[in-house]
């Protein structure tokens, strides 16, 4: 039974469109922390009630506020729902993930242990391997220079009112944005964060689960996501002051992938390189600049 007067310590916004079985997935694992001192503020994007029975099933288990918004993009889902929220820490779940039973108390170790204001931890698939990209292997301050190797959007938490402060995601990166800039918000947000003087935390034994999409990479489709996910990398760093000659590398590194994946004959690979190095070199073209950060 849930108490009736409850104190959150972490608001847990999910921004969800297009699933509904997989999120039986995360609440379960949310169910199974045993606590009742989180909310979910499922942010419900779909235009049906595919939901509805879903929210009805869990709701006497965990502490469910449904919103429904016609809104596109999962940033301006996040932020709609991080105005709603009133926990201590705010986390951003995905709708396809799921947690450890052991989740909060590793975070409240770790927060106990290294006071910030955001901390991030690294994902795994179901047997514990790291994927979804480069982690660092030890704890260590997050900062402007390892941005890339230490953060991930649904294990990042986030101090409420350092998030505000910030001024949350920006709505115009991201899935559904409707914009080219198709990923790399958290970067944005952490950036944003310690912009403002906020400390950030990263701890690879802080860990969550996703469905690992390594093999669709190599698809067209999955070539034409890392698209998107490339330009918004251009962007970010272009906004936020990195100098070209910080961009360089990540423009060397597909072009390098496709000189070798076509040499040694998987034109799959080669044509997700071609996709790489088109969508970083236009975000980084098409991004406002600013002044260069040394």
């Amino acid at each position: 039974m849930l108490p009736d007067d409850p104190v959150f310590l972490i608001s847990m916004v999910v921004a969800t469109l297009g699933r509904s079985s997989e999120l039986d997935l995360l609440f379960a694992s949310l169910a199974a922390l045993g606590r009742h001192d989180f909310e979910i503020i499922l942010v419900d994007q779909n235009k049906d009630e595919r939901l509805a029975p879903i929210v009805s099933q869990w709701q006497d288990r965990l502490h469910i506020q449904h919103v429904r918004t016609d809104r596109a993009g999962v940033c301006r889902a996040r932020n709609l729902g991080a105005s709603k929220a009133t926990g201590t820490w705010l986390l951003f779940p995905d709708d396809d993930c799921w947690y450890p039973a052991d989740l909060v108390q590793r975070f409240e170790a770790i927060s106990q242990a290294v006071p910030a204001d955001f901390y991030c931890g690294r994902a795994v698939n179901a047997e514990g391997e790291t994927i979804m990209g480069r982690f660092e292997l030890s704890p260590r301050t997050i900062e402007r220079e390892n941005i890339w190797t230490t953060l991930i959007e649904w294990m990042l938490f986030v101090r409420r009112s350092a998030f505000e402060k910030a001024g949350g995601f920006d709505d115009r990166i991201g899935p559904g944005s409707g914009t080219p800039w198709g990923a790399y918000e958290v970067q944005d947000l952490a950036l944003n964060l310690l912009s403002t003087g906020a400390r950030g935390h990263y701890d690879p034994s802080l860990t969550g689960h996703h469905p690992d999409d390594r093999l669709q990479a190599a698809t067209p489709d999955g070539a034409l996501k890392m698209r998107v996910y490339g330009a918004g990398l251009g962007y970010v760093m272009r906004k936020h002051g990195y100098r070209f000659t910080d961009y360089l590398p990540h423009l060397l590194r597909p072009l390098a992938g496709i000189a070798v994946y076509t040499v040694t004959g998987r034109p799959a690979l080669a044509r997700r390189s071609r996709e790489i190095l088109a969508g970083r070199w236009s975000g980084w073209r098409m991004a406002p600049a600013k002044t260069t950060i040394s």
